[in-house]
Parts: structure tokens; sequence; C-alpha cells
């Protein structure tokens, strides 16, 4: 038993004894050769240049965002006929802001709420570059009511005239009952007139009012009533037919109403 303990107790120590000049080598040799110094200069070393590549980039960023070669103070605007260019810079919004601020989709949502422009495309490029391309509304009926004047396209988009336009379809509702909720021209209306225009190309002046709703002269001071905007397609193919028909045969007539749907009157 005596040498069984003494057995356990001395192999121990004689691992300990073993180990520790190693580890004082290992220790020892990196003082020598600097690496624990090496390693704590190479951190250090990390972490100015990180800093200061940090620093260098925020720099840039602040050059970029206050540099006025980066602000627009104009644009290349294209596609306008009636809108003048100046009127479209000032709506977009976008004088004297840095193009890193300028966001193409809003600029262009914010054009096309106008009721002059369909359609816009805004491009951006550095350093101030702004290109702005509109496709404007054309108007192609002067409504006139309540005392004033207004320009319509094809689907019934009432805008302010900007200058004179000669060539216009004419529509005179001194009272405005031809107007859309929204203010604008009804569009069964606009619609109804188009399709006289393309029947007869000739007839360039409309009338709209409560009693007859939209009413014209047809050539050889034919009266032709066509009502309210309700079935306007229908009531243009009954005048459509009817006329024709009218032509073909020679009759004289002086009234063609079409108020009332299933009830064409002719005299």
């Amino acid at each position: 038993m005596g040498k069984r303990s003494s057995v356990a107790v001395l192999t121990p120590s004689r691992r300990r004894a073993r180990t520790r000049p190693r580890r004082r080598f290992a220790s020892t040799l990196a003082r020598r050769l600097g690496l624990r110094r090496l390693a704590r200069t190479s951190r250090q070393t990390g972490r100015i240049i990180s800093a200061l590549l940090l620093l260098g980039l925020v720099g840039i960023l602040i050059t970029f965002f206050t540099s006025y070669s980066f602000f627009v103070y104009d644009a290349e605007i294209r596609g306008n006929r009636l809108v003048p260019a100046e009127m479209i810079y000032q709506a977009s919004g976008i004088d004297g802001y840095s193009i890193f601020w300028i966001q193409p989709a809003v600029v262009a949502a914010t054009l096309e709420a106008l009721p002059y422009i369909r359609k816009a495309v805004v491009r951006c490029w550095l350093p101030n570059r702004v290109e702005i391309v509109v496709e404007e509304r054309e108007p192609i009926i002067l409504w006139r009511m309540r005392g004033k004047g207004l320009w319509v396209d094809p689907e019934g988009q009432a805008m302010e005239p900007l200058r004179e336009l000669p060539g216009l379809i004419r529509l005179e509702d001194e009272l405005g009952e031809a107007a859309a909720p929204d203010g604008n021209l009804d569009p069964a209306i606009t619609r109804g007139i188009q399709s006289v225009r393309r029947l007869l190309p000739e007839t360039k002046l409309f009338y709209y009012n409560r009693p007859y709703g939209l009413h014209f002269i047809a050539p050889e001071g034919v009266q032709v009533y066509l009502g309210d905007g309700r079935d306007m397609t229908y009531k243009i193919q009954v005048f459509e037919a009817l006329w024709r028909r009218i032509r073909r045969e020679g009759r004289a007539v002086s009234l063609i109403d079409l108020r009332y749907r299933d009830e064409p009157y002719i005299r």
C-alpha cells in the first residue's frame, strides 16, 4: 500500500516539472521577439486606420451634400409645346435642392398632378444635371361657361387657357351645366362632341343647357338635340343612321330630336 501511494504522488510532480520550462521558454521567446508588443501595436494601428477612413468618408459625404456643385438651379425640359418651360421647372419643386435629395418618381408625380401634363419622366445625373420630359394634354375644346373659357382635352380634363389657341371646337354652356362632379367636362358629352366631329368635321360650335342637353346645328340648318350625357354612344349611333338616310333620301329636315332614347323625333 505504501509503495502505491508514493508512486501516485511522484507521478504528477514529474509532469509539472516537465511542462513549466516549456511555458517559460515560450513566454521568454515572445518577449524577446516583441510579438506581444507587435500584436498590440497592430491592433492600435488598425483602429487608427479605421477611424481615419470613417472620418474621410464622413468628410466626403458632407462635401457631397453641402457643395454648391451638387445643387440644382435649372433643368433640361423637353416635350412641352403649350406649357412654358419655366412653369414646369417651378412646379417640379427641385430648384435649389441637392441632387442627392431629388427623387425622380416623386417629381414626376408632382408634375403629372398639373392638369396640363399627362405624363412626366425625370432623370438625374451627377453633379447637378436634371432632365424632365413631359407629354402634354392636347386641348380640343374651348368650353365657355360662367363667363370664362377652359381648355378641354379628349378625356374631358379641363384646364385654364395659357394663351390663344386657334382651331378649337367651341362649347357654349352658359350655366356650366355640362360639368362633371369633379369640375371637368362630362366625359360622355366630350365623347359625343368628338363623335359628331368625326361624322360632320365642319361642325365647330356646340351648345349645352338643361332643356336640350348637348345640341348643335348640322349643315343646312338642321337642329340636333342629343340630351344629357346618358346613352350618348347610342344616341350618336342613331343620329349617324338617321343622318345618312336623310342625306340619301334628300329629305328636307329642320330638327332631329334624340333626347329620349326610344322616341327619336324628326321634323
